[in-house]
C-alpha cells in the first residue's frame, strides 16, 4: 500500500505552533471566569475541541508537547483542588446550617456551589472536574502517565482532599444519592487515583499525615450522630479475601484503612482506573512504614489468594471476571517490579510463582471454568502472569549466588520452567502475549550463564524449523532442494522473530550464534504467509526481522559480523568480484525490502535498519552512503515510486542490488502481488531495471543477452504456472512487455549479433502465449487481456524487425522504436512503417491472427483497463495484417459498431470497438484513394449512426473516448462536431444519478484536445480554428460556471487553451469554486477582446445576449443549491458584478427573464433562474435595471408557465417568491408615466398570481404564499435602499396583508374564507 504523500507527521509540524497557541489562548477562560472565579461547569462542545481539536493530534509527535506541559498543568491542577476545596467548604456547610432557621433536611434540597439545576442541559455542559480529568487524561495517552504525573501536584495537604472527594463519589455512586448528578466518570477516579499514586510517595510516615476523622466520606446520618467510626470501619472490613494485618483496621493510618478498599475495588474495574488503583496499591505497599505495619503481607496474600488459592463457588461475582484477574496480576507484577533492587519480595517468589503458574497450567490442562479459565480467556490477563513470572525469573537469578546449593536447585527449576512457559507463548494468538513473551525472554536469557543463554538462542532457532518443508525441483531432481514455508505457524514465526530481535537488542546471544540467527532474520525479512480471505499474516513477522537487523547492527562490533561465515549453500554470488560478506548481503535484503515490500512500514523499517547499518559499520557495502541516500526513509513511503524509481536508483549504484531486485520482483513481492496495480508497477520496474542492467554491462557482455536472460526467467515461470495463478500470470507477462519496451533503446546503442535470436524466441513465446489466450479459460479473463495486449504492443519492435530489418542508420522504417510510444503518436510514424512492409512472415502473420481472434473477446470487455490496451493491440494487429485484410476486419468492426446489440446481450458488450475503429487513422491512410475514403466515410457514417440510435450515455462516453485524441476525431471534426455538442449538451439522469455528466465531461475532454489541435491556426488554417472554437465556444462557458465541480474543472481547462496565454494562466491559477473564479467568467464578455484569443474574439462576442444566456444558464445552478461556499462564492461574484454599473445589472436580469422563456420545460435551468431572479430583487439588482428594461407583466406571464400545473413543489416556491418580490415593489423606480404604468401592471398581476396560488389545493403552497405575504409585509413602508419608492397604497396593503394573515391556520381554512381574505388585502 502507499502511505501518503504529505505525510501527517510533517502537517502537524507545520500546524503544531497554532494549535499550541490556541490552546494557551483557550485554558485561561475556559477554566476561570474573568474575575478570576474558577468556573463550576464548562460548555461540553469545548472540552471536545480542545481534547479532539486541539491535543489529539499530537500522538504522531508528543514530543512537541514537552516545553508547555508545565505551564498547562499547573493551572489544570490547581483549579481541579480549587474546586474539590470550593465543594468541600460548600458541603461542610450543608452539613452545619448557620441558623436555627434552615435544617439540614432544607439545606440538602439547594444546590452545592456552583451546581445549579441544569438538568435540562447537562449534555451542553459539564462539571469542571470531569472537563479537566478529560484533558488530563489525554495528555497521559499522548505523552504517558509517567510523564504526566510529575506535574501533578505534591503538596500532602491534597492527599486527603482527593481521598475524600473519591470517597464521596463513590458514596453517592453506590448509594444512589443524587444519581447521575454527582456521578464521576472513569477519566476522574483515573486523574485521581494517579494523583494519589503520586503523592504516596511523601516521605513522611502515613500516620502523621492523617488525620483523626476517616473525611467526608461517611453517610450524612453517621456524622450527624457521630457514629461515623462504626460505619467506616463496617466499610473496611468489607474487602472479600483480605485479612487486615495486626489488630485489624485501627492499627492502621486512617488513609491506608480509607485508600485499601478504593483501590482494590477499581482494581477490578474494566477501564483505564484499573491502572491507577494498580499504581496506588504498590506505592502504598512499598512504603517502609506500612511494611512495618504488615500491609505488604496482607496485600500479597490477598493477592494470592486472589489468584489460586480461592473457591470459585464462593466468590462473589467481581472477584471472578478476567478484569479483577488482570487487576491483580497486574498489582504482582508492579509490586516484583518494584523490588527488583530489594529483597523485600524474596519470601513470596515461591508462593507466587506457583499460584499464578499452576492456575493456567492447571486450566490448561483441564479445561476446567476455575481462576486460571478467567485468566487465559483474557490476553491482557495471559500478558500479565508473563510479566509476573518474568519477573520473578529475574528476582531469583539476581539472588543465584548468595542462595544454598537446594535453593539453587530451586530456582533453577523455575527459571528453567518460566523459559519453556515462555517458548510457548511466542505462538500465542494474541499479538500483545507474543511480545511479552518475547521481551521476556530475552530480559532472562541475558541473566543467564553463557552456556544456557547459547541453549535458549538454539531452542528458539530449532523452533524455526519446525514444519519447514524442503521440496525438489521437478524438472531437474539434481537441483538444491528449496525451503517451502506454506506449512509453518506465523503467528509462532512472529514470536521467534520477536525474541531473536529483542535478544539481539539486549545482546544476550554470543558471537558463535549469530549465523544461524542471520539466517533466521533474512529468513523473516522475505516471509509472507496469506489468510483464507487473501490478508497478509506476514507482515508482523517482516517488521519483526527489521527490528531484529536494526538490533544487531546496532549492538555487534563490525569485526564481530565480518566473522560471521557465509555459505555458499545460501547465498551464492551473483557476480564475480562482488562482496559477499555478511553485510554486504544484509544491505541487500534491506534494499529489496525497502523498495518492493507491499507493507510501508516494513519498507520504512527496512530502509532505517539499513541506514543503521552503513551507519555503523562504514566502509563494508558498496556505495553505502549512497545506497543510504537513494534508499530514503521518506522516499520508499509511496510504493510505486519505491518500485519503480527507488529500486532503479539503487540499481544504477551497483548492479548487485540490481540483479537481487529483479530475482525478488519475480517473486510474491512483485509479480505475485494481489494487488494489480503493484504488479503493473513491479512490471515496469523489471523492464527498466533489466534495461539498465543491460546498458551497465561490461564491454564483454553482450547487452542482448541480459535482456534474454530476463525474458528466459519471465518465460520459464509462466511455462510453471498453473491456470489458477492467474495474478501471477498477469504480473510475468506485464514484466515481459516491459522487458520488451527497452529493446529499441539498446539495440540502437550496440550491434549485438544475438538480435535476431533474441527476436526469433520472443516470437515463438509470442505465439505460445497468445494461443494459450485463445485455447485456455482463466478464471479472471480481463486480467488475462490486459496483460496479454500489453504484451502485443510492446512486441512492435520485435514484429518490425522481423518483417522489416533493423537500420539504425538508414530509412526511418528500420527505426525501432518502443510500441507504446508508437501507438499514443498521432503522427505519420506508423504509416511510414506499414507502407514498408512488402512481405510479412508466417509467424507475424500467425501472431496478427491469434490477436484478432483474441480481439474478438477482449474488445467486448468493459473493464477500464482493458479498452485502452486491448485497442492499441487492435491497431498493431492491423498494422501486420495486410492491406486486405485489414480492408476486411476494419469493416467488420464497423458493422459491429454501426447497431446496437440485440436484446440479450451486454449493451457495453461493443464499446471497446468504438476505440478499435478510431485509433488505426494511420493504417487507413496508407490505403489507397478510394479504399481510404471509404473506410473513413465507413468509420463516421457508423458512430453517427450508433449515436442516434443508442441513447444510451454509457455508450455516448464511450464513442467520445475513442475520438478523442485521434487522428479520426481531426481530419473528420465536421462529422463528429454534432456528437460532440450534443455530449456537452447530455444532463441524462437516472437512479445512478446524473449520468450525463460523464458524457459532458468526456465531451469538455473532447473538445479540449481539438482546440489544443487547432489552436495554432497558421499551421491548421485560421477559419478552421474559428469554426471548431465558435461551435462549442458558450457551451465550454456554461460548463465552466455550472454546479458539478468535475465538470467545472475540466471546463476550466479547456478555456483557458482560448485564452490568450497570460490569461489562461491566470484563470488556471483561480481554484474553480472560488470568488475570483466566477468574477473571471463574468468579467470575460466585457474584457472578451484583451483576454481572449485575438482570432477569436470577435467571432465569439458578437452576440452578447446568447453569450450572457448561456453563462447564466450554467451559473445559475452553482448559485442555487448544493456546497454551501460554492452557493455563497457564486452570489457574491454575481451581486458584485452586478454592482459595478447599471449595464451589468441590466444584462445579467435581462438573461435571466430571457431565459425563463426560452427554457421553460428545463427545470434543471428554470428553477435555479427563479431562485436567483428572488434573490436579485432582494438585493436590489433589478431595482437598479432602467424603468423600462424589464417588462414585469412579461416576467410575470413566464412565472405562470413555469407554474402552470407543475407538481415540482421547489419551482412552485421559487415562482412564489418571485411573485412576491414584484409585489412587493422591491423592483420599482421612479420613471416616465409609461414605464411607471407598466411597473404597476407587473405588481398587480403579481398579486392577483399570489391570490390564486391562495386556492391551490395543496396546503403547503399556501403556507408558502401566506409566508411571503406576511415577510412583505413586515418590510414594507420601510426606506429601501435599493432604491424602489413606496406609495401610501402599497404600505397600506402591506399593513392590511400583515394583520389578515395572521392568526389564522391557512392550510386548512375554508376556500371561502380564504377568498375573503385575498378580496380583503386587494390580491384578487
Amino acid at each position: 500500500m502507499d502511505a501518503p504523500e504529505d505525510d501527517l507527521d510533517i502537517k502537524l509540524q507545520k500546524i503544531s505552533g497554532d494549535l499550541i497557541a490556541d490552546f494557551d489562548r483557550s485554558l485561561g477562560p475556559f477554566l476561570r471566569r474573568k474575575d478570576g472565579v474558577v468556573r463550576s461547569r464548562v460548555r461540553s462542545r469545548e472540552t471536545e475541541r480542545l481534547v479532539s481539536g486541539l491535543l489529539n493530534p499530537f500522538q504522531e509527535l508528543p514530543q512537541l508537547l514537552d516545553p508547555h506541559l508545565q505551564k498547562w498543568l499547573t493551572p489544570l491542577a490547581d483549579a481541579f483542588l480549587e474546586y474539590l476545596l470550593k465543594r468541600r467548604t460548600s458541603t461542610r456547610h450543608h452539613y452545619q446550617p448557620q441558623d436555627n432557621s434552615t435544617t439540614p433536611t432544607e439545606s440538602k434540597a439547594a444546590p452545592a456551589a456552583g451546581e445549579s439545576a441544569l438538568d435540562s442541559r447537562s449534555d451542553l455542559l459539564m462539571p469542571l472536574p470531569q472537563a479537566i480529568s478529560k484533558i488530563i487524561y489525554t495528555l497521559c495517552k499522548i505523552r504517558g502517565e509517567k510523564v504526566i504525573v510529575r506535574f501533578l501536584s505534591n503538596e500532602t495537604r491534597y492527599l486527603e482532599l482527593l481521598l475524600s472527594a473519591l470517597e464521596d463519589a463513590e458514596r453517592k455512586e453506590t448509594h444512589g444519592a443524587d444519581k447521575g448528578k454527582w456521578t464521576w466518570t472513569w477519566e476522574q477516579r483515573y486523574v485521581v487515583l494517579l494523583w494519589l499514586s503520586h503523592l504516596m510517595l511523601v516521605p513522611f510516615d502515613l500516620s502523621s499525615i492523617s488525620s483523626l476523622s476517616t473525611g467526608s466520606g461517611e453517610d450524612e446520618e453517621d456524622v450527624l450522630d457521630g457514629s461515623g467510626g462504626e460505619g467506616q470501619k463496617r466499610r473496611e472490613n468489607a474487602i472479600e479475601g483480605f485479612q487486615w494485618p495486626g489488630n485489624g483496621p485501627e492499627s492502621l493510618p486512617g488513609i491506608t484503612r480509607r485508600i485499601l478498599p478504593l483501590a482494590i475495588k477499581y482494581l477490578a474495574s474494566p477501564g483505564k482506573e484499573r491502572d491507577a488503583a494498580k499504581a496506588v496499591l504498590v506505592r502504598i505497599a512499598m512504603r517502609r512504614d506500612m511494611q512495618a505495619l504488615g500491609v505488604l503481607d496482607a496485600l500479597v496474600s490477598w493477592a494470592i489468594w486472589a489468584v489460586g488459592d480461592g473457591d470459585q463457588a464462593t466468590r462473589s461475582e467481581q472477584t471472578r471476571t478476567p478484569y479483577f484477574y488482570i487487576g491483580v496480576l497486574g498489582f504482582l507484577s508492579g509490586i516484583l517490579t518494584s523490588s527488583a533492587d530489594t529483597s523485600d519480595m524474596d519470601r513470596y517468589l515461591g508462593k507466587i510463582f506457583h499460584a499464578v503458574h499452576g492456575a493456567v497450567e492447571g486450566a490448561s490442562e483441564s479445561g476446567d471454568g476455575g481462576d486460571g479459565a478467567s485468566i487465559i480467556s483474557s490476553a491482557l490477563a495471559r500478558k500479565s502472569v508473563i510479566k509476573v513470572i518474568r519477573a520473578i525469573a529475574v528476582l531469583l537469578l539476581r539472588n543465584n549466588n548468595s542462595t544454598t546449593a537446594q535453593q539453587d536447585d530451586t530456582s533453577t527449576e523455575v527459571v528453567e520452567t518460566t523459559i519453556g512457559f515462555l517458548l510457548e507463548n511466542l505462538a500465542d494468538n494474541d499479538t500483545p502475549v507474543r511480545f511479552a513473551a518475547s521481551k521476556a525472554l530475552s530480559i532472562i536469557t541475558l541473566r543467564l550463564e553463557p552456556e544456557m543463554a547459547s541453549q535458549v538462542v538454539e531452542a528458539v532457532i530449532e523452533s524455526l524449523s519446525h514444519n519447514v518443508l524442503w521440496l525438489k525441483d521437478p524438472k531437474d531432481p539434481n537441483a538444491p532442494r528449496k525451503k517451502d514455508l506454506s506449512a509453518v505457524n506465523p503467528l509462532e514465526w512472529h514470536g521467534l522473530m520477536l525474541t531473536l530481535a529483542h535478544l539481539l537488542y539486549r545482546r544476550s546471544p554470543p558471537p558463535e550464534n549469530l549465523p544461524d540467527i542471520i539466517h533466521a532474520l533474512i529468513m523473516g525479512l522475505s516471509f509472507e504467509r496469506r489468510s483464507p480471505s487473501g490478508g497478509s499474516i506476514g507482515t508482523n513477522v517482516r517488521d519483526a526481522a527489521c527490528f531484529g537487523i536494526w538490533a544487531l547492527a546496532r549492538r555487534y562490533l563490525t569485526k564481530e559480523l565480518f566473522a560471521v561465515p557465509t555459505p555458499e549453500r545460501l547465498y551464492k554470488k551473483r557476480k564475480e568480484g562482488e562482496s559477499s560478506s555478511i553485510l554486504q548481503i544484509l544491505a541487500t535484503e534491506l534494499v529489496i525490502a525497502a523498495c518492493l515490500d507491499p507493507a510501508g512500514n516494513i519498507r520504512r523499517g527496512s530502509s532505517a535498519a539499513l541506514q543503521e547499518l552503513i551507519g555503523r559499520h562504514p566502509d563494508t557495502v558498496e556505495k553505502g552512503i549512497a545506497v543510504v541516500q537513494a534508499v530514503d526513509y521518506h522516499g520508499v513511503a509511496l510504493r510505486t515510486r519505491a518500485v519503480q524509481e527507488i529500486a532503479l536508483g539503487a540499481t544504477k549504484l551497483a548492479g548487485q542490488y540490481g540483479e537481487a531486485i529483479l530475482e525478488a520482483l519475480l517473486g510474491w513481492r512483485g509479480i505475485g502481488d494481489v494487488d494489480a496495480a503493484s504488479r503493473r508497477a513491479a512490471g515496469v520496474a523489471y523492464g527498466t531495471i533489466t534495461a539498465e542492467l543491460a546498458r551497465t554491462s561490461e564491454a564483454s557482455h553482450d547487452p542482448v543477452e541480459r535482456l534474454a536472460r530476463s525474458v528466459s526467467l519471465v518465460l520459464d515461470q509462466i511455462k510453471a504456472l498453473q491456470n489458477r495463478q492467474v495474478d501471477e500470470r498477469h504480473g510475468l507477462l506485464l514484466s515481459f512487455a516491459a522487458v520488451l519496451d527497452s529493446v529499441p533503446e539498446i539495440v540502437e546503442a550496440t550491434d549485438s549479433s544475438s538480435f535476431k535470436t533474441f527476436v526469433q524466441v520472443v516470437i515463438d513465446a509470442l505465439v505460445q502465449i497468445l494461443d494459450d489466450c485463445q485455447s485456455k479459460t482463466y478464471r479472471r479473463p480481463e486480467l488475462i487481456a490486459e496483460a496479454a495486449s500489453t504484451l502485443v504492443v510492446s512486441a512492435f519492435p520485435i514484429l518490425q524487425a522481423a518483417t522489416i530489418g533493423v537500420d539504425h542508420g538508414g530509412h526511418e522504417a528500420k527505426q525501432l522504436l518502443p510500441g507504446a510510444v508508437l501507438v499514443a503518436d498521432d503522427s505519420d510514424r506508423i504509416s511510414i512503417r506499414v507502407k514498408a512492409i512488402t512481405t510479412i512472415p508466417e509467424k507475424v502473420q500467425k501472431i496478427a491472427s491469434l490477436t484478432k481472434t483474441n480481439l474478438t473477446d477482449w474488445l467486448t470487455r468493459t473493464e477500464e483497463e482493458v479498452l485502452p490496451a486491448a485497442s492499441d493491440a487492435a491497431l498493431v494487429m492491423l498494422v501486420f495484417s495486410g492491406k486486405e485484410e485489414c480492408e476486411r476486419t476494419l469493416g467488420g468492426w464497423v458493422e459491429k459498431v454501426r447497431h446496437r446489440p440485440t436484446s440479450g446481450v451486454r449493451i457495453k458488450n461493443t464499446t471497446g470497438y468504438f476505440f478499435a475503429i478510431t485509433k488505426p487513422y494511420q493504417v487507413v491512410a496508407t490505403l489507397d484513394s478510394v479504399a481510404r475514403d471509404e473506410a473513413e466515410g465507413l468509420v463516421s457514417v457508423a458512430l453517427s449512426e450508433r449515436w442516434a440510435n443508442d441513447r444510451d450515455v454509457d455508450t455516448h462516453v464511450a464513442i467520445l473516448k475513442g475520438l478523442t485524441g485521434t487522428g479520426t476525431l481531426r481530419n473528420g471534426v465536421d462529422s463528429f462536431m454534432g456528437l460532440i455538442a450534443d455530449g456537452l449538451d447530455n444532463y441524462t439522469t437516472n437512479a445512478r444519478g446524473d449520468v450525463g455528466s460523464l458524457a459532458r465531461l468526456q465531451a469538455i475532454r473532447a473538445t479540449r484536445w481539438l482546440w489544443e489541435e487547432f489552436r495554432d491556426y497558421k499551421v491548421t488554417g485560421e477559419q478552421a480554428w474559428k469554426s471548431v472554437v465558435s461551435k462549442l465556444f458558450l457551451k465550454i462557458l456554461r460548463l465552466a460556471a455550472e454546479k458539478l465541480d468535475r465538470v467545472r474543472v475540466e471546463a476550466q481547462a479547456a478555456l483557458a487553451v482560448v485564452l490568450k496565454p497570460d490569461r489562461g494562466a491566470i484563470l488556471r491559477k483561480d481554484t474553480f469554486s472560488s470568488v475570483g473564479y466566477f468574477a473571471f467568467l463574468l468579467d470575460l464578455l466585457p474584457r472578451g477582446e484583451e483576454w481572449l484569443d485575438e482570432c477569436i474574439s470577435a467571432e465569439v462576442t458578437s452576440n452578447p445576449a446568447l453569450w450572457m444566456e448561456e453563462l447564466l444558464a450554467g451559473l445559475v445552478s452553482s448559485a442555487d443549491t448544493g456546497n454551501e461556499d460554492l452557493v455563497i462564492a457564486t452570489r457574491q461574484a454575481l451581486c458584485e458584478f452586478c454592482e459595478r454599473s447599471q449595464e451589468n445589472s441590466l444584462a445579467v436580469c435581462s438573461a435571466l427573464v430571457r431565459n425563463l422563456k426560452g427554457r421553460q420545460g428545463q427545470d434543471r435551468v428554470l428553477v435555479p433562474t427563479l431562485e436567483v431572479a428572488a434573490f436579485l430583487f432582494y438585493v436590489g439588482v433589478f431595482a437598479k435595471c432602467p424603468a423600462d428594461g424589464i417588462d414585469y407583466k412579461g416576467l410575470c406571464l413566464q412565472v405562470q408557465k413555469a407554474c402552470y400545473k407543475t407538481g415540482n413543489v421547489r419551482k412552485i416556491e421559487a415562482c412564489i417568491r418571485v411573485y412576491g418580490a414584484i409585489a412587493s415593489g422591491l423592483g420599482k423606480k421612479e420613471a416616465s408615466d409609461m414605464a411607471d404604468q407598466r411597473q404597476e401592471e407587473g405588481i398587480k398581476e403579481a398579486r392577483r398570481r399570489l391570490g390564486a396560488l391562495m386556492l391551490h389545493p395543496w396546503p403547503r403552497v399556501k403556507s408558502l404564499v401566506v409566508d411571503e405575504i406576511w415577510g412583505w409585509s413586515v418590510t414594507v413602508g420601510a426606506e429601501s435602499t435599493s432604491g424602489f419608492v413606496d406609495t401610501p397604497e402599497q404600505d397600506d396593503i402591506g399593513s392590511q396583508g400583515g394583520k389578515q394573515v395572521m392568526g389564522v391556520d391557512w392550510a386548512k381554512a375554508e376556500k371561502g374564507q380564504v377568498k375573503a381574505m385575498v378580496k380583503s388585502i386587494g390580491f384578487e
